[in-house]
């Protein structure tokens, strides 16, 4: 009878473990699923956000290009117009040359200071950086206190009696 009723016992102690691991795996599951949920949000908000930036940058460098091939052919009519006798139009066509250049410039310019402020997928990698930092935290057990390392910062902070003479 004792056997039977310890036997009892031991099943009812290991169902109620097994029943309470059981429900916190599927709490572990649903939160597994939110969080891998918002992690992909972040990516593919991410991932928009670097396309269009990519696709800014094509554009961008697009217009740097034709604005120096537009300065290019304003050069050449410069040439001809030398062969004019008006004495303006030099300073006309050289200055309108100019404008191009200078927005080319300035478009190259905040390009070039876009893709220095931030790096291609910044966010999902420091993201990602952070995420798997706090998995192998999380997942590595601590590192054992010996008992060399407690008893050898002792000895070092032991301050000396006061009763002890003074030389």
């Amino acid at each position: 009878m004792w056997l039977n009723l310890l036997k009892f016992v031991a099943v009812l102690f290991l169902d109620r473990k097994v029943s309470a691991l059981k429900d916190n795996f599927i709490n572990l599951r649903h939160h597994v699923a939110d969080y891998t949920e918002d992690r992909a949000q972040h990516m593919k908000q991410d991932f928009l956000e670097e396309t269009q930036r990519m696709a800014t940058s094509i554009v961008g460098l697009l217009v740097v290009f034709s604005m120096f091939i537009f300065t290019g052919l304003l050069g050449l009519m410069w040439l001809f117009s030398i062969l004019w006798e008006n004495p303006h139009r030099t300073l006309i066509l050289g200055l309108v040359m100019l404008i191009p250049a200078a927005i080319g410039l300035i478009v190259f310019l905040a390009v070039r200071a876009q893709w220095y402020k931030k790096p291609l997928f910044a966010d999902s990698l420091s993201m990602i950086s952070h995420d798997w930092q706090v998995f192998r935290n999380e997942i590595a057990p601590p590192p054992p206190a010996t008992p060399e390392d407690e008893g050898g910062e002792a000895a070092h902070t032991e301050k000396p009696a006061s009763d002890t003479p003074k030389q």
